[in-house]
């Protein structure tokens, strides 16, 4: 199999697994991945868009559906008014902590199929990975 073909069965069984996980949760996906996203210390509406890469009207729609579970909450930034700032609520915090557990058991559960000397090379492959991503969406 090529590069291409790897990485899209390697994001079809991810992006499957995920949305098993997320139902365990009452979340869809996109919605697991959009909490994932939102930092510590909020990001703004913008700033997520994207990072997720959506239009601004099909997150904020998205957002609005977290608000009502009470999961994120959006206020305006102190500085520049015109912006909007999305946050993890408690709750919504909490739910974080329960898709990262999930991700974990999963990443474990994954290992047990790798070899000891195949799973140190992981991590640093994906993040080279990443890196390129980055670097090609910000081009």
């Amino acid at each position: 199999m090529n590069i291409p073909e790897l990485l899209a069965n390697l994001t079809t069984h991810y992006n499957a697994l995920f949305r098993q996980y997320s139902s365990r949760l009452s979340l869809t996906a996109p919605q697991a991945f959009h909490l994932l996203s939102i930092p510590v210390d909020g990001i703004s509406m913008s700033g997520l868009a994207n990072k997720l890469g959506l239009d601004t009207s099909t997150l904020t729609r998205n957002i609005q559906k977290l608000e009502k579970l009470d999961l994120v909450r959006r206020k305006q930034d102190r500085n520049d008014k015109r912006i909007l700032v999305v946050y993890l609520t408690d709750k919504g915090r909490g739910r974080v902590e329960k898709i990262e557990e999930s991700l974990l058991d999963l990443n474990f559960s994954m290992m047990k199929y790798i070899d000891l000397d195949d799973q140190e090379n992981i991590p640093e492959m994906l993040e080279k990975l990443v890196w390129a991503m980055d670097c090609i969406r910000e081009e």
